[in-house]
């Protein structure tokens, strides 16, 4: 039922991207961003302890942007997003062996937009929830011995019903992640845009329950608008 109720969510977002253009026609405005976002994931056993050391994954994210006005300086701002979430996990004594995970995602997030005139543009600030669908992922695992690698694997990531190797004996991770973001940035008057944008998992991505996974990432962008409402 969670599932679904995701996916109506996710279909519903998606036409009203597309179809909004028709029904506000010029109070819409587009934008293309592309950015660096670094991700971790948070790792937790049964008993709330955090289970290795954990470094942020860097990978780019690209976006569509959707501003669509509100009130008087108030927007909603839906986007679709392909990022790459993920982490670089060591283990053992002296980082034995090292993995590192990789799932990609087109993710929807939906930002409360609040946007302040100022002489060179437009300052921004918001926040919202996002929904994300994994789309496939890779998990590479490396074994060291004395400092050198000795040998490397890579496993496909899988979905609900499917166990994954490498991670934890019989972590199923689910294909849809929920969470939240926080976002500012600029929108100078040329139509360039800036900005940066923070975002934590609440679902659990372990379907085993044999532990916690959570995404967390954030990021920096840099994009243009196609058009601006207020042009």
């Amino acid at each position: 039922m969670f599932e679904q109720s995701i996916t109506r969510t996710f279909i519903f977002f998606l036409l009203s991207i597309f179809l909004s253009p028709f029904q506000l026609k010029a109070q819409v405005s587009f934008g293309l961003n592309v950015g660096v976002n670094q991700s971790w994931m948070q790792f937790m056993d049964p008993a709330g302890h955090s289970a290795e050391e954990n470094k942020p994954l860097t990978r780019l994210n690209a976006d569509l942007l959707v501003t669509v006005p509100l009130i008087n300086g108030l927007y909603v701002e839906p986007a679709i997003r392909y990022i790459t979430k993920g982490a670089n996990l060591t283990a053992g004594g002296d980082g034995e062996y090292t993995r590192r995970l990789e799932v990609h995602y087109l993710e929807i997030p939906v930002n409360f937009t609040y946007k302040v005139p100022v002489s060179f543009g437009r300052l921004t600030i918001g926040a919202g929830p996002y929904t994300a669908y994994g789309l496939n992922g890779n998990n590479r695992m490396q074994v060291y011995n004395a400092g050198n690698v000795v040998s490397t694997t890579d496993y496909s990531v899988a979905f609900s019903g499917r166990e994954n190797k490498g991670i934890y004996p019989g972590t199923r991770l689910n294909r849809w992640d929920v969470g939240a973001q926080v976002s500012a940035g600029v929108e100078f008057n040329n139509l360039l845009i800036f900005g940066v944008h923070y975002s934590r998992g609440i679902r659990n991505l372990d379907l085993s329950g044999n532990s916690t996974i959570r995404n967390n990432s954030a990021g920096v962008s840099l994009g243009i608008l196609l058009s601006r409402e207020d042009y």
